[in-house]
Order: C-alpha cells, then structure tokens, then sequence
C-alpha cells in the first residue's frame, strides 16, 4: 500500500491537482501530434513499421515519464498512421472527427462510466437513454421507440438479428435463449440484397442458423434491391416450406451507398410476418437532413434500424446504435444476475445491459450529444450535403476522362468506377502503387463480376480542385502500369 501511495497521479481525480495533471498529460499528447505530415498516410511499409514498433518495450522493470512516452509514441505512431482528414484517404467509411466529440472522449475516459448498470452509470445512463429518444423521433418511431449504443455497424447488425430469431422463436412458443434452437429453425431463412454487409452472413452463422440460411436477393444496376426478385423469392420459400423470419433493408450500401426500397419491403415484411431490420449505417445520418431525408421513405416501418456514429457522423470510432421501433423487445434478450440486473430496481431505474449483448460499456453517447449540440443541425446538414456533392462532383469529373466510366451516379459519399478496358490486375496494381507510395488511400472493389475503384468522401471540407487532383492521379497511375507493362 506504501508503494502505490508514492505514485498519486498514475490515476486520474477530479480534485484542482488531478484535473492539472491530466491536462500536462493530454497537452503531452496533443505535442506529440505535431509529427503527422502531410498525405494521408505514412509511406513506410509493413517492415519498416513492424521495426519501428517492436523497438517499443511495453512495459519495462521501471515506468518512463509519460511525456516521453507521448514523445515516443508521436515519433512512431501518430507520425506514421492514416490521416481521414486528407483528401486523399479516400477508400473507406473512415471519417475526419469532430473536435467537440474528441474533447469529450478525454472526459469519457476519465470519468469512466460502465453502461451495463444504472448504479455505475446514473445520468450516463440517462444521457443515453435520452439520445435514443431523439433518434427514435427523427426515425419517425412511435412512442415506444428506443435503442441502445453498440460498438459498431456490425454489433448493431448482429443485435438487430438476435431479436429478429428471439421474436420468430417466440411466436412458436420457444424461448430460443433459455432453450437453445428448435427445430423449426431448419427453416428459417433470412433475406438481404446482394449488395447488403457480409456481417449479415456472419450474424446468421453466429445465431447458429448458419450463413446457408441468408437468402441473396439480387439487385437493379444502381445496387438496389430488385422488389421483383423479392417476391420471386419469397413466393419460392412458401413453396419450399421456409420461413422468412427476418427480412433486411439497406440504406447505403458499403460500395455503391444505395439504398433499397425501404417501404416496399417493409410491406412484404409485414404480410409474411417477418422482422423488418435496417442497416442504416451508412445514410441513417439522413435523417438530420430535410433535404435527403427522403431518400429514407419507409425507415419508420423498421422493427430494428443500425445507426453507425462513426461514419458519417463524423464521430470517434466506436459509436454506433441499434434502435428498436418497440423497447418491449429487448425483454426477449434480458437475462436476470444476481449482482448486475437483479429485476428489482428502483421505480425509472433502467439497466442497460439488459438490452445489450455486450456488459461493460464506453459512454459513447457523449460524444455524440456534445458534438450534435455543438455543431447543430443546419451545419451538419449542410456536411451531409457537401460530401454527396464532392461524390456528385468526382462522377461528373470521372465521365469526362476518356475510357473511364461511374458504375451509377452517386446517392451517398461513395462513387464506384473503372476504366472500360482496364483488368483486376491493373486496377490492383493502381490501388497498391498509390498506397505504398503513401500517396492516396484509394478503394478496390468489385460489382457484379466488374473490378473496380472507389472514391469516399468523409470530409466536407474538401474542395472541388483536390477531387480533381485525385482523378487526375488515379488516370495517371494507370497510364503508369501499363507503360511499364
């Protein structure tokens, strides 16, 4: 005990000395930023940086000062990372952040607040609580609408889909939690387009229905669902005797950002009696804007709906929630502890963790209530309608150049293309060069057999003449390997 009193400030309290001395530690850190140049990443390559890292000693007999360990690690790491805030790191769903939300992540980290119970997380809790609530309103839910923050699109996906199985057990007389699968579930089936997130696929195989049970609906050329297709597949499971428990909408894909036909196939969800779930991850920041709000018709239909924060939110990675059209269904997932979520709490007093698949949680929810309120809704709106322009914008640019052609205009901040005879291996060969040069971090997919590249824009404070510069790039870099070719 003698020991650990000679080290006071290893830990973080909110008295006058404690809070001085997290701020010499977080000015410590924000010094050691000052080494992040210029490109959007570092051009060292994976040797080089594994060198760089193992000369670290984790944790050495005796501590070093903390301002050199930000020192260090401003040397090595920061200098040598991804920057989402250059035009040029533009292959991902990897956003810029918001200063209000990185502010308040310092707080997050030393308050820290664990959501699974109330009594560790009292006004965290309601803060939470009351950030669903907006988001329930803005998805057009009834009153009975809320949610719960997860850790990302993925846990929110799998959360959506465990209540989708609980319900189809349900409706049978099968606690599928306390009792493991029927055998009815044989049958179920799970429908999603084939342009929808893999993590669909591995939900299924983790409810143990296993990925055989998703049913791929094909998609028009825009990547939107065909509603033809739908019915021809559902008209072919009631033929075969299975049961479509759970049918899935996509607002944004991760490639193209279409975004399905929500309200026809909520409709089709409701006459089989299935779960309607949407992976909003992607476009569910829409609903902030009147102007692309409606490209959401039929959102507040859904039973489940995936919000990812850390996307186009622009908030810290993780923050993501999954908001539920009837709070009554988490009931469904709660499992009573004798030490944690007793079932007989206060009057009003509500435990997380009875809606989560996850215990211990960050208090995410902050970030995001702080930056929201900070920036206000005309300003994100008008972020929102920047990054659909630069997209816009970068297609048009792309149409112009000779031989290079846009799969399908825009809808979101993605724009997939290719070159008419370009092949896989040299549109792998363009996307690689650039990225081990440390000169673009630029987007490879593939749609409908066709390879392709892909920009993504998660700046809106990108101008028309860096999208140019990316284009001409790009149209260089091929010229570039066929050349040496």
């Amino acid at each position: 005990m003698s020991d650990a009193q000679t080290v006071p400030s290893a830990f973080f309290n909110p008295t006058a000395t404690g809070r001085s001395e997290l701020k010499s530690s977080v000015d410590a850190v924000i010094a050691s930023l000052a080494g992040i140049g210029e490109g959007p990443r570092t051009p060292l390559l994976p040797a080089e940086l594994r060198s760089l890292v193992t000369a670290i000693e984790v944790c050495p007999d005796d501590g070093v000062a903390f301002h050199e360990v930000a020192k260090t690690f401003g040397e090595v790491v920061w200098a040598n990372g991804v920057i989402p805030t250059d035009s040029a790191c533009c292959a991902h769903l990897h956003p810029p952040t918001l200063l209000a939300s990185v502010a308040t992540d310092v707080a997050v980290s030393a308050t820290n607040q664990s959501m699974d119970s109330w009594d560790q997380s009292p006004v965290a809790t309601e803060v939470e609580l009351h950030l669903c609530d907006f988001l329930a309103k803005q998805l057009g839910f009834s009153g009975t609408g809320s949610g719960v923050m997860t850790s990302g699109g993925t846990a929110s996906n799998v959360l959506g889909l465990t209540l989708a199985r609980a319900k189809a057990a349900h409706a049978i007389g099968v606690d599928v939690g306390a009792h493991g699968l029927p055998l009815e579930a044989k049958t179920w089936r799970i429908l999603s387009s084939d342009q929808a997130h893999f993590s669909v696929q591995r939900a299924a195989a983790q409810l143990g229905l296993g990925r055989r049970a998703v049913e791929s609906v094909p998609t028009l050329r825009d990547g939107t669902m065909d509603l033809d297709a739908l019915d021809a597949c559902l008209d072919r499971l009631h033929k075969e005797g299975l049961v479509p428990i759970a049918l899935i909408g996509t607002a944004g894909t991760t490639d193209l950002g279409a975004i399905d036909p929500l309200r026809g196939i909520a409709m089709r969800a409701k006459a089989v009696g299935a779960w309607f779930h949407i992976d909003a991850a992607v476009a569910g920041s829409f609903i902030m804007s009147d102007t692309l709000a409606g490209a959401l018709d039929g959102i507040s239909l859904a039973d489940s709906v995936t919000i990812d924060f850390h996307k186009l939110w622009w908030q810290p990675m993780n923050a993501s929630a999954l908001m539920v059209g009837d709070v009554a269904c988490f009931d469904l997932l709660r499992v009573a502890s004798k030490y944690l979520d007793r079932g007989d709490e206060m009057d009003g007093m509500v435990n997380l963790v009875g809606r989560s698949l996850d215990t211990s949680r960050r208090f995410d929810a902050a970030k995001v209530v702080a930056s929201l309120r900070s920036l206000g809704r005309k300003q994100f709106a008008q972020y929102l309608d920047q990054v659909l322009h630069l997209a816009t914008f970068a297609a048009k640019e792309l149409s112009h150049r000779p031989g290079w052609k846009v799969i399908t205009q825009p809808s979101a901040a993605m724009v997939v293309f290719t070159e008419a005879t370009a092949t896989a291996d040299e549109l792998r060969r363009v996307q690689q060069q650039l990225l081990a040069r440390g000169e673009m971090v630029l987007g490879r997919t593939e749609i409908k057999g066709e390879p392709c590249l892909k920009f993504t824009f998660m700046n809106p404070l990108v101008d028309e003449a860096s999208v140019i510069r990316l284009v001409d790039l790009v149209v260089d870099e091929l010229h570039a390997v066929r050349t040496a070719s």
